[in-house]
C-alpha cells in the first residue's frame, strides 16, 4: 500500500526510511540515516510543510535547495516561522528561502525574550502525517554533524503530537510580532548585525600544554600526533623524516611546534618560493614571540647570522651563499614543498650539511620530481594526514557538493582520440551561451557562504577559460581568467584582487594552475566546468578551497555532470576508497544511492537524479568489462604522472587505481607491464632471467602485507647472511618507533623464517634455512642481493608493503594485540592461519568454521555461491548491526561437544570471531573475508544444526552494515 503523498511522481525509496515508525535521530559520520537524510525524505514525500526554528544559515538552508526546487514543480506550500533571537538568522539565508514560489516566511522579532522551540511538520493527504520535534535548526551544523538529538513521531489516534505541534505553528504563525520580511526588514536587520557587540564564544577548558604559553595558539589533534611521533623517532636514532599533511593542516605550526620542544641553537628552513618563507617568518616570529629570532637569505637579502635562518633554495645553493655556513652550522634543516627535494639545488643542499635532524614536510609526495625523494629521509614517514583524514578530523572547512546533472552538452557527439576528448571539440561544446546561462542559474540557485562570491572555475583549455570569462563579464559578473602563460606577479595579483572583500572580482576561470602550492582560503565557490577523467585532478581542484579561515563556513561545490563515459571517476574520488573498492561497483553503487552518507568532517554530497541515474549505469558497464577498465586505468594512470608507473606510485598518489588488481591478474607489476605493451630495458632484464623475475613475483605475491615480518628479514638480509630473531625485533622497533616486545613476537618471526626458508608449489628454492632461531640466507639469494641495481628494484617492493602496512594499520595497536587483528581489513584463509599460528598446512582450511587453541573463526559467505549445494546453504544474516543470526555445521547439536563449546564459550575463556564476505569470487578473484570483531553468545535454538544468535563487541559502522546486507 502506498502510504505517501497522492503526487504521481515517483515515490522515493530509501533504506531505513519509514513514514509510520517513531524514530530516534541524531548526526553521525558512519549513519546513513542522519537528521539531513530523513529531513530530505520527509520532504519529498509531503502534499504541505510548516517548519518552526530559532534561526536558519545559509549554511542549511543551500542544502534544502534542491528538495525545494521539486516542491516548488509540484507546487507544495511550505511555511516556514524563525526568529532574530541572538540575531543568528542569516538576512542571505531568508532571501534564499524567499526565491522558491512556493515558500512563505514569517520572522518573530525578538530582543529580550528566548526562542529554543524546533519543529518540523510534514503533512500528507494520505494522513500519514508526521512531526519531528528536537533540538535542530536549518544550519549545517544542526542538519549534518552537530551534536543534535530529535525524534520523528508518526500521527496516531494515541499519540497525537502532530496534531498538538500544529496547533502550537498556527499560533505562532499568526503571533502579532511575526512578520513577512521585507527587502527593508532584512537590510536593517542586517545593519543590526553589523553593529551589535558580538556575543562571547562559548567558554572552554584544555589543560595547560609545554608550548609556548602566550601566544594562544595550540597544535591541533594532527599536530599533537605527530609532535609525539617526531619525538620518538628521534629517540630511536632517526636524523631524518618527512611529513605528509594535506594543504591546511598547519605543517608549517606543525614544524615550528616541533623546533619549540627541540630548542634547536640554529635552524634552516629552505623553500622554493620567498613567499613561503614570509609565511613561515611570520608564523615562527608569532609563536616564539621574537621578531628579531629570524633571518631571510634571499637574491636581494643575506642575513646569515639569525639563529633562525630562512632561505630559498635558489640562492642557498650558490657556492657564494652555501660556503658562509660550517656542515654541522644547523642542528635542525626544514625542507618545505618536500617532494621537489630530488632537483640537483636540493639534493647539492641536502648532502653539504649535516644537522642532527632533517625533516620534510609535504602535501603531495605524488607531485615528486624523482621517485626517489622519500629515500632523502630513510623512507622514514613520521606522520601522514590526507585529505580525507583533514576533512574527519575537522582541519578543513566541509564542502557542500551538487552532481548537477547538465542536459546542455551530449558528450556522446564529442570526438575521441585515443580514449579521450579531443581537446578542440570539446571546448567547442562547452562553449555554448545555452551552458553559461545554465552555469549562471545553478550559481544563483545554489549560492554560497558569505556576503561576497570568491569562486574559481575550473575549465579544459585558455580557449574555455577565456570564453567563460567574456561570457559571465557581460552578464554583469567580474571575472578573470588565469592560466600557465600568466607571469607570476600578474596571478599575485589577481589572487589578491579575488581575496579582498572590497574588490569587485568574483570569479578566476582557470586552467591546471592551482593544482599545487597556491592557496585562496577565501574560496566560497568551485565551478567543475569540464567531465572529469581523473579521480587525482579531482581531489586536487577539490582541495583548493577547503582551508579554514576565521567565518568560513563551508565550500560550496557546483560540478556539472553530463553524460560523459568516465562519470564513474566522480564515486571513486568522492567515496575516499578507491585503493579499496576500485571494482566493487556493488560498493559504490551504494555510495551513490545514499549519496555518500559517510562523506567526511560534515560534507555533504547531493546528486541531481538523472546524475545520479547516468553514473549508476556507468558503473555497471564498468561491472561488465572490468578487464578493459583495468588496461583503461593503467594509461590513465600514466598519462597523469606523465610516465610508466612503478609500484611506488600507488603508494602516494592519493586516488591512484588498486594495485592488488593488477596483481592478481598478471602475477607482478612486471608483468602488467609486459601485457600493456609498456616495458622499459630494465624490465626486460628483470623478465630475461628466471630466478631473477621468480624472487620478484614472490615477493610482491605477499602484497598487501598483514604483518612486516618476511619483508623485515628480506630487507636485513642485504646486509647479513644471517638474520636472528633479536636482530629483526631491534629492526622493526627503529623502523615502526614504538617498542616492539620480543615475547610478543618471536613466535611469528620464527613462522615466518620458517615460510621463507620453504618453496611454494611453483617454485622449488628458497630465501634460506632456518636453524634454532637464526634465518641463514641462501648464497643464490646474498649474490642477486649484492647487485645494487637489482637490490634497489627488490627495496622497491619491500619499502611498498612497509608503508603501506603502517598506512593501512595502526600498526601500534595491531602489533601490541595478542592476535595482530585490525577490525573492518580483508584477510584470506592463509593469513589468518599464520597470524593464529595454525599448526596445520597452508590451504588446508575450507570450511565455514576452524579452531586455533582457544579461538574459533567463523568464515561466512553472505552472498551463497551457485554452485554450493543446498545442504551447505546456511541461513546466516545479520539482524542489525550488532547481532548476527548464525547455523552450524550440521552435524552440531546442544548436547554435542562443539554445541557446549559455543554456549559456554565465556566461561570457558573461549573467543569466538566472525569474517565475513559478500561474496566468494568476483571478476575471478577469490575474496579475502573482513574481520567484524569477536562475538559473544546470546541465545540459542534448533539441532543439526543449531540456530544461534550472535552480539559483536562493537556495532557495525552503519555504511558498512547497508553495504554488507544490499
Amino acid at each position: 500500500m502506498i502510504t505517501y503523498s497522492e503526487v504521481q511522481d515517483t515515490i522515493p525509496v530509501k533504506e531505513d526510511l519509514f513514514l509510520t515508525r517513531v524514530d530516534v535521530l541524531y548526526n553521525d559520520s558512519h549513519k546513513i540515516k542522519n537528521f539531513f537524510k530523513t529531513l530530505a525524505y520527509e520532504m519529498q514525500t509531503s502534499d504541505e510543510i510548516f517548519f518552526l526554528v530559532s534561526f536558519i544559515r545559509m549554511s542549511g538552508a543551500q542544502l534544502l535547495t534542491r528538495e525545494l526546487l521539486e516542491l516548488e514543480k509540484r507546487n507544495v506550500p511550505i511555511k516556514i516561522l524563525t526568529t532574530t533571537y541572538l540575531n543568528i538568522t542569516e538576512a542571505k539565508a531568508i532571501r534564499h528561502l524567499l526565491k522558491f514560489k512556493n515558500v512563505e516566511v514569517k520572522i518573530l522579532p525578538l530582543k529580550n525574550e528566548s526562542f529554543h522551540t524546533k519543529a518540523y511538520l510534514f503533512k500528507r493527504n494520505s494522513n500519514q502525517n508526521t512531526v519531528i520535534i528536537g533540538s535542530s535548526n536549518i544550519s549545517h551544523s544542526a542538519l549534518i554533524n552537530g551534536h543534535e538529538l530529535n525524534v520523528k513521531i508518526p500521527h496516531t489516534q494515541h499519540m497525537p503530537a502532530y496534531e498538538q505541534t500544529m496547533d502550537f505553528f498556527n499560533k505562532m504563525w499568526m503571533h502579532e510580532k511575526a512578520v513577512f520580511p521585507t527587502e527593508d526588514f532584512l537590510a536593517k536587520y542586517e545593519q543590526h548585525q553589523k553593529t551589535e557587540a558580538a556575543l562571547l564564544p562559548s567558554f572552554t577548558y584544555e589543560a595547560s600544554a609545554t608550548y609556548l604559553d602566550n601566544t594562544g595558539v595550540r597544535p591541533n589533534e594532527m599536530q599533537k600526533e605527530a609532535l609525539k611521533n617526531l619525538q620518538f623517532t628521534r629517540k630511536n636514532g632517526h636524523t631524518k623524516g618527512v611529513i605528509i599533511a594535506a594543504t591546511g593542516t598547519g605543517k608549517t605550526y606543525l614544524s615550528a611546534f616541533d623546533v619549540q620542544q627541540l630548542q634547536p641553537n640554529r635552524l634552516l628552513f629552505i623553500a622554493h618560493r620567498e613567499e613561503l618563507l614570509d609565511n613561515a617568518i611570520k608564523t615562527f616570529s608569532s609563536l616564539f614571540q621574537d621578531e628579531f629570532l629570524c633571518g631571510k637569505i634571499t637574491g636581494t637579502t643575506k642575513e646569515y647570522d639569525k639563529r633562525f635562518v630562512f632561505s630559498t633554495i635558489q640562492s642557498l645553493s650558490k657556492d657564494g651563499t652555501l660556503m658562509n655556513f660550517k656542515k654541522d652550522e644547523f642542528d635542525y634543516i626544514i625542507i618545505d614543498e618536500f617532494h621537489h627535494a630530488e632537483a640537483p639545488t636540493y639534493k647539492k643542499v641536502i648532502e653539504y650539511f649535516k644537522p642532527k635532524f632533517l625533516l620534510g614536510l609535504t602535501a603531495t609526495p605524488e607531485r615528486m620530481d624523482g621517485r626517489n625523494v622519500l629515500e632523502l629521509c630513510d623512507n622514514n614517514i613520521v606522520y601522514e594526514i590526507r585529505l580525507r583524514d583533514a576533512l574527519e578530523a575537522a582541519l578543513l572547512a566541509p564542502f557542500h557538493y551538487f552532481g548537477l546533472s547538465d542536459q546542455t552538452i551530449d558528450y556522446g557527439q564529442v570526438d575521441i582520440v585515443n580514449g579521450h576528448y579531443e581537446e578542440q571539440s570539446l571546448v567547442r561544446a562547452l562553449s555554448t551561451f545555452t551552458r553559461v546561462e545554465f552555469i549562471i542559474d545553478k550559481i544563483e540557485t545554489y549560492g554560497y557562504d558569505g556576503n561576497s562570491l570568491h569562486g574559481l572555475g575550473f575549465c579544459v583549455n585558455i580557449d574555455h577559460a577565456k570564453f567563460m570569462r567574456e561570457e559571465f563579464n557581460k552578464r554583469g559578473y567580474v571575472t578573470e581568467c588565469l592560466t600557465g602563460e600568466d607571469s607570476v606577479e600578474f596571478r599575485a595579483e589577481i589572487i589578491k584582487k579575488l581575496e579582498d572583500p572590497k574588490d569587485m572580482l568574483s570569479i578566476i576561470f582557470t586552467v591546471n594552475i592551482f593544482n599545487e602550492g597556491i592557496d585562496i582560503p577565501k574560496v566560497n565557490l568551485m565551478l567543475f566546468l569540464r567531465p572529469t577523467e581523473s579521480s587525482t585532478v579531482f581531489i586536487q581542484q577539490l582541495g583548493r578551497g577547503l582551508r579554514k579561515i576565521d567565518n568560513k563556513e563551508y565550500v560550496t561545490v557546483l560540478d556539472f555532470i553530463g553524460n560523459y563515459k568516465k562519470s564513474f571517476i566522480i564515486p571513486l574520488a568522492l567515496s575516499g576508497q578507491y585503493n579499496a573498492k576500485a571494482f566493487d561497483a556493488d560498493s559504490l553503487r551504494v555510495a551513490v544511492s545514499h549519496e555518500f552518507a559517510d562523506a567526511p568532517g560534515g560534507s555533504v554530497v547531493q546528486l541531481d537524479p538523472i546524475a545520479q541515474r547516468e553514473i549508476l549505469e556507468r558503473l555497471e558497464n564498468i561491472r561488465l568489462n572490468p578487464k578493459e577498465v583495468l588496461k583503461e586505468m593503467y594509461f590513465q594512470f600514466k598519462r597523469e604522472i606523465g610516465r610508466s608507473p612503478e609500484l611506488e606510485d600507488f603508494l602516494y598518489i592519493e586516488e591512484a587505481p588498486s594495485l592488488t588488481f593488477f596483481l592478481y591478474n598478471h602475477k607482478s607489476w612486471v608483468r602488467t607491464k609486459k601485457y600493456m605493451k609498456d616495458l622499459s630495458a630494465f624490465d626486460e632484464w628483470i623478465l630475461a632471467d628466471d630466478f631473477r623475475y621468480a624472487i620478484v613475483e614472490r615477493i610482491e605475491s605477499a602484497l598487501p602485507i598483514k604483518w612486516p615480518y618476511e619483508y623485515a628479514i628480506l630487507y636485513l638480509a642485504k646486509f647479513t647472511n644471517e638474520v636472528s630473531v633479536d636482530t629483526v625485533v631491534s629492526w622493526l622497533t627503529k623502523r615502526f618507533d614504538f617498542e616492539i616486545k620480543r615475547k610478543q613476537h618471536d613466535t611469528l618471526i620464527l613462522r615466518a623464517m620458517d615460510r621463507l626458508s620453504k618453496g611454494t608449489k611453483k617454485q622449488t628454492w628458497s630465501f634460506g634455512k632456518l636453524i634454532e632461531e637464526t634465518f641463514f640466507v641462501n648464497p643464490e639469494i646474498t649474490e642477486l642481493f649484492n647487485d645494487d641495481i637489482y637490490f634497489a628494484y627488490i627495496k622497491e617492493r619491500l619499502e611498498y608493503g612497509l608503508i603501506d602496512f603502517r598506512r593501512t594499520f595502526r600498526t601500534e595497536l595491531v602489533l601490541e594485540q595478542e592476535k595482530k587483528l585490525a577490525l573492518y581489513r580483508n584477510y584470506s584463509r592463509n593469513e589468518l592461519m599464520f597470524i593464529f599460528e595454525a599448526k596445520v598446512p597452508e590451504g588446508s582450511w575450507r570450511e565455514g568454521i576452524s579452531k586455533v587453541d582457544n579461538h574459533y573463526l567463523l568464515f561466512i559467505n553472505l552472498n551463497k555461491a551457485e554452485d554450493v549445494e543446498d545442504h551447505l546453504h546456511y541461513k546466516d544474516f545479520f539482524k542489525d548491526p550488532t547481532t548476527f543470526h548464525w547455523q552450524s555445521q550440521n552435524k552440531t547439536s546442544h548436547t554435542s561437544a562443539q554445541g557446549q563449546e559455543y554456549v559456554n564459550h565465556k566461561e570457558r575463556n573461549t573467543h569466538v570471531h566472525l569474517f565475513v564476505r559478500k561474496f566468494s569470487k568476483m571478476h575471478g578473484m577469490t575474496l579475502p573475508f573482513m574481520y567484524l570483531g569477536e562475538l559473544d553468545y546470546i541465545s540459542s535454538h534448533g539441532d543439526k544444526p543449531m540456530t544461534i544468535l550472535w552480539k559483536l563487541h562493537r556495532s557495525i559502522p552503519e555504511d558498512l552494515y547497508h553495504d554488507l546486507i544490499r
